[in-house]
């Protein structure tokens, strides 16, 4: 796909596929939707799978994207639906498992790096360079559940910084984070490079796809092509708390976790949130909330290994 030819055509949805890179057997490439509003306006980037098990994230965007009219839009949308194909294909954790590299640690990338590198520089050249506004939709990857959040890019000046929340808040979230102007490597450093306002979504697990994540992703995105009056209509921002305190609790000991508490539900200061157990049974160390709060991680892994986390706890009142 030609990303430029795509949006000259207005009021046309386009699919395609761009390369980029290859290994010994085979070629990767990213597939994109651009949609082409009837009137002109802003154009919003949304990248699906930079993680590629995190699957709610993915099918809130490809419903979304299979779901907008271009005739009703006054402005552009350029989606990459699922940007780290090999992760996707292999339903690995975390890293990439042609060259062992967190996708979104990449970015700007390097045309000459490895395939994670290369696939950041591609969407970085033709995709987020030709944005508006950028949205990088996430959530739990293999052994995590999140509840949703949405996280705020730093940098840029403070009308972007502004618009970056603006646009955290435009998902019905219940709190948002900003991250500071230093951070690098991932999607978000567009805010730097472009000068544009980035904002991260998290929320679900790989197993089960949960529906109500599904739609905060999907609510979000439509929400924030509101926002940008690509889509008529208001907007609905949350009043969410900005950077409220929170806490991952993590392994001192090796074993078998056994959480108490589902995601999203409330715990009192000084309850047990869980504990770790050795390989008959007996427990190694045990874990209180240390203030009234909200379950917003979850480690599903049943072993665990010293320092990894077990538990998220946010401060929300």
């Amino acid at each position: 796909m030609n990303v430029e030819d795509a949006l000259s055509k207005r009021g046309e949805k386009s699919y395609g596929f761009i390369e980029v890179g290859r290994t010994s057997v085979s070629t990767y490439r990213i597939p994109v939707v651009v949609i082409a509003g009837a009137k002109s306006g802003k154009t919003v980037g949304f990248l699906g799978g930079t993680h590629g098990t995190e699957y709610a994230s993915i099918e809130g965007l490809i419903r979304a994207t299979k779901e907008l009219d271009p005739s009703e839009m006054s402005g552009n949308v350029i989606a990459v639906t699922i940007l780290n194909g090999p992760h996707f294909e292999h339903r690995s954790a975390f890293l990439s498992p042609i060259d062992q590299l967190n996708q979104n640690r990449q970015f700007p990338g390097d045309p000459e790096g490895t395939l994670s590198k290369r696939t950041a520089h591609v969407v970085f050249q033709e995709v987020v360079s030709r944005c508006d506004a950028l949205v990088d939709l996430h959530g739990g990857d293999i052994g995590e559940d999140i509840d949703s959040m949405v996280i705020a890019g730093g940098g840029g000046g403070e009308e972007v910084e502004k618009m970056a929340i603006d646009m955290a808040c435009c998902f019905p979230t219940e709190y948002v984070s900003q991250l500071p102007a230093s951070v690098s490597g991932l999607t978000m450093t567009a805010q730097k490079e472009y000068g544009i306002p980035c904002v991260t979504s998290e929320a679900g697990t790989p197993y089960p796809v949960r529906e109500r994540h599904i739609q905060f992703h999907y609510e979000g995105v439509m929400n924030i092509l509101r926002y940008f009056k690509v889509l008529p209509g208001e907007p609905t921002l949350a009043n969410a708390a900005l950077n409220p305190k929170g806490y991952r609790i993590k392994a001192s000991n090796a074993g078998i976790w056994h959480g108490f508490h589902e995601l999203g539900s409330r715990v009192k200061k000084g309850e047990r949130v869980g504990e770790i157990t050795d390989l008959f049974g007996n427990v190694l160390e045990s874990h209180k909330a240390p203030e009234d709060a909200k379950v917003t991680f979850l480690r599903t892994f049943y072993s665990v290994n010293h320092g990894e986390a077990l538990i998220g706890l946010t401060v929300i009142d």
